[in-house]
């Protein structure tokens, strides 16, 4: 298996991270890249580990986008937030390509810690209407920058998408819309500054097999558990893993 980005002795935990980022999809609907990239930049290279996770983003935003059955509504709203940030994720993806490891290491622990513990403190707020038009493309240039450089595009816009109190819905078809439309430029960005070499695009797309795999079991899975548990269970390890890949920066 000469053609993997990795060495095939670590198949089966590159498989097994990809699967659980999968789960969280499928049974929470956000957080794939987040779990993913975590778990992966805690063994292999992080820029490999980021440029992995892509097709699978797209192609569970397309499922999660066609699913919910509001893409066009969430078109007419979110296109101020939506063209910032597939404008930002092209540069976040220059950044990437000439950003040192130890620094990138560093902010993904950064973006995961934060992130989790903002969920976990769940603060309640809300974004009055009147102020939407001036806040969504703040939002959209922050998550593009964090979507190019990490693929990790959830903390602002789950923030956003919360304060805006959409309802289930509302706010799972949202996201699934706002971040496939990051999701496709993301690929090409890549592929346009030399990340995504045959070897990664192969290796994304065998990607695709334990991601989808794990999403379509979550989806089951979601009916079973309570979610509230499986949520702050997953964001304490998280925590975790987010300090584990600070300390890998500074070591």
């Amino acid at each position: 298996m000469s053609w993997l980005p990795f060495s095939p002795d670590l198949l089966a935990p590159v498989f097994g991270a990809l699967f659980l980022g999968g789960l969280v999809k499928g049974t929470v609907g956000v957080g794939l890249p987040l779990v993913v990239v975590s778990l992966l930049g805690s063994f292999l290279n992080p820029k490999l580990a980021v440029v992995m996770v892509t097709l699978p983003v797209v192609v569970a935003n397309i499922w999660q986008c066609v699913r919910s059955g509001v893409a066009m509504e969430a078109v007419r709203r979110f296109w101020p937030l939506v063209l910032p940030f597939v404008a930002f994720t092209w540069a976040g993806a220059q950044l990437l390509a000439s950003m040192r490891t130890d620094l990138l290491l560093g902010v993904l622990g950064l973006i995961v810690v934060c992130f989790s513990l903002l969920t976990l403190a769940q603060p309640h707020f809300r974004l009055k209407p009147r102020y939407e038009k001036f806040a969504g493309p703040g939002v959209g240039i922050l998550a593009g920058l964090l979507n190019g450089v990490s693929t990790v595009n959830g903390p602002p816009l789950i923030m956003y998408l919360v304060a805006l109190g959409l309802r289930k819905e509302n706010f799972v078809g949202s996201y699934g819309l706002i971040a496939l439309a990051g999701s496709v430029p993301l690929v090409l960005s890549y592929v346009g500054v030399g990340l995504m070499g045959t070897r990664e695009v192969g290796a994304s797309a065998l990607a695709l097999v334990p991601v989808l795999t794990g999403v379509f079991a979550g989806e089951r899975l979601r009916k079973r558990i309570d979610a509230e548990l499986f949520r702050k269970v997953l964001l304490i390890v998280l925590i975790v893993l987010g300090i584990n890949l600070i300390r890998r920066a500074f070591g």
